[in-house]
């Protein structure tokens, strides 16, 4: 059974193009909204989302995936009917919680009791039961202190927590959360998730956005990629990160800016040297990353990370510092890791560029690339999914008896 359908849905948006306004062109359109015309044309249309059939299944924790742009938060606004399709159905069972933007749901010049009573009532709940939910949602937003503040005066995190707990401890039947999230510190990120795997599993529909794809692989059963507001697949999570994974390869990092220090490429490679993004536990992995900024460094040292997008690192490892090696703007830096130790799942690159001499020229931590662990054929049968279970894997003898 569905709990989330669209029915051949187009989403555009009017664009106002920028331009100075004038007495005279105002009072011209106001003379042809008297005589019934339509006012001179200014505007240019954008398609958010082109003729969308889509089904997310009731009970099961699903993601959407894309690049910047591709129509994601559009389909969460939709489902959570913060805006309406120009075209077409979007047809939801149940009660929805949302969290699409930092503080989206609370209002500022109420309190934190007040905000947690109001959405509450709009919802449909008796105050009885605000009031037995009350406490779990100000323990998990973590702001006891702040309870009866008016919002406004709330940090940006401290909005997050509210927004995230309210939402999810109201009981909602469809719960959707976007890169909002990724604003909180990364304990609560991982605590957040841990609370969507709970309504996951006790029947509520999850719906995901992420550009975190190692979080999202842990988190959620199903995956939906769209492209150009269109579905370009649907199915188990892992097929479908892969499939995107693989359109992702060539140009995982970000694009250059011409004002500051960016990571532009990031390459993988196996032991023999040949481009890869798909290991094996134990596998060497080679990352070769490429740099550029507005200039060059004079002694630049480059920090990797690798977690499983669940808020801790797995793997670290730092360039000598010592070794004063100035570069160009466009430079590039190499890392061998001789054996991964980590179970099958999909694992994020992140990472930090200090230049010892100028510290203001150097990159503070940035995701930057991805790969994935897999088991050959041979393995498979006697391994258990590594989903749920910890990520590290070690080369173990063991003997049991007399």
């Amino acid at each position: 059974m569905w709990a989330v359908r669209f029915e051949g849905v187009t989403k555009t948006y009017r664009l106002q193009r920028t331009r100075y306004r004038s007495l005279r062109s105002d009072a011209e359109d106001l003379f042809r909204r008297r005589l019934g015309r339509s006012p001179a044309p200014q505007r240019d249309t954008m398609t958010a989302i082109d003729n969308l059939d889509l089904e997310i299944e009731a009970g099961v924790t699903s993601a959407i995936v894309g690049r910047n742009g591709a129509g994601k938060s559009t389909a969460l606004r939709l489902i959570s009917r913060i805006t309406y399709p120009t075209e077409g159905r979007v047809r939801v069972r149940g009660r929805v919680g949302a969290l699409i933007e930092v503080g989206a749901g609370v209002h500022p010049e109420l309190s934190g009791r007040e905000n947690i009573g109001l959405y509450g009532s709009f919802l449909g709940f008796s105050r009885t039961d605000i009031k037995r939910r009350f406490d779990d949602i100000v323990s998990f937003a973590e702001i006891e202190g702040a309870v009866d503040t008016p919002v406004k005066y709330y940090s940006t995190g401290m909005k997050l927590r509210l927004g995230f707990a309210i939402a999810s401890f109201l009981e909602p039947a469809v719960l959707i959360v976007d890169e909002s999230l990724a604003v909180g510190d990364g304990a609560f990120q991982a605590k957040c998730v841990e609370r969507m795997r709970e309504l996951g599993s006790g029947g509520t529909t999850v719906v995901f956005v992420s550009h975190e794809l190692a979080a999202v692989e842990a988190l959620c059963e199903r995956g939906i990629w769209i492209e150009q507001g269109r579905l370009v697949d649907q199915g188990p999570i892992a097929e479908v990160l892969h499939s995107y994974g693989e359109s992702l390869h060539e140009g995982q990092a970000s694009e250059a800016s011409a004002d500051e220090l960016r990571c532009v490429r990031v390459e993988t490679f196996d032991r023999c040297g040949k481009p890869a993004a798909t290991f094996s536990p134990g596998d060497s992995v080679q990352l070769d990353l490429t740099f550029q900024g507005p200039v060059g460094l004079d002694q630049p040292q480059v920090l990797l990370r690798i977690n499983d997008g669940l808020g801790d690192d797995l793997i670290e490892s730092v360039s000598p510092g010592h070794i004063r090696t100035p570069v160009g703007e466009r430079w590039t830096a190499r890392c061998r890791i001789e054996s991964v130790p980590l179970n099958p799942r999909l694992y994020q690159v992140w990472c930090r560029v200090v230049d010892q001499t100028r510290p203001s020229d150097g990159m503070d931590w940035r995701e930057v690339g991805a790969f994935r662990i897999e088991r050959q054929p041979a393995d498979r049968m006697c391994r258990p999914s590594s989903i749920g279970v910890p990520p590290v894997a070690v080369d173990t003898d063991w003997s049991i008896g007399r």
